[in-house]
C-alpha cells in the first residue's frame, strides 16, 4: 500500500505524521485512553565540532510507538535556541514555539519496510530556506495496530 493510500484510510495515522514537531504527544494523548510519555534518550555529538543529534522515543502504554533522530548544527540555530537545546530541558517543538519559529515540515521520503510493519519518514524543518533540523523518524505500525485495537480505534 502507498503511503497516501493509507493516509486516506486511517484518519489516526494522517494526524500523527501531519502533527508538528513535539506535538505528537498531544495528538496520541487526545485519541488514547493511555499514558503517553516522550523520552529524550540521548543528545550528542556525533562527531566533535558543532552537529548535534537528539534520539526521542514516544510511546503509548510502554510501547514504543515512534523513535526519532533530530539532528542540527548549531551555526545554523540562533544562541538562545541552542542554549535550550543543550540544557535537554525542553522539547525541539516547544523551543520553536517560544522563538515564534514556524513548525512546518518539509517531507524528504517516506517508506515502509519490507514487512509493512514500520514507515520511515525523513523530513526537515526550515526557517527562509535553511534547514534547522532533520528528523528521521520510524513509525512502528505493528505496536500501534496494538494500542488501537486495544482501546477500540
Amino acid at each position: 500500500m502507498s503511503i497516501s493510500k493509507l493516509e486516506e484510510n486511517d484518519i489516526f495515522l494522517k494526524k500523527i505524521l501531519d502533527a508538528p514537531l513535539g506535538q505528537v504527544v498531544t495528538v496520541l494523548g487526545k485519541s488514547l485512553n493511555c499514558k503517553i510519555c516522550l523520552d529524550l534518550i540521548e543528545q550528542n555529538t556525533p562527531k566533535p565540532g558543532t552537529k548535534f543529534e537528539r534520539k526521542i522515543v514516544v510511546s503509548a502504554d510502554g510501547l514504543p510507538i515512534i523513535r526519532a533522530i533530530i539532528k542540527f548544527d548549531r551555526t545554523q540555530l540562533p544562541d538562545s535556541l541552542v542554549h535550550e537545546l543543550l540544557q535537554k530541558c525542553s522539547l525541539v517543538g516547544t523551543i520553536l514555539n517560544r522563538h515564534s519559529i514556524t513548525n512546518d515540515k518539509k517531507v524528504i521520503s517516506t517508506n515502509f519496510d519490507k514487512d509493512g510493519k514500520k514507515l520511515y519518514r525523513l523530513y526537515e524543518i526550515q526557517r527562509h530556506g535553511m534547514v534547522l533540523f532533520e528528523i528521521d523518524e520510524e513509525i512502528k505500525l505493528d505496536h500501534l495496530d496494538l494500542i488501537r485495537k486495544k482501546y477500540h480505534l
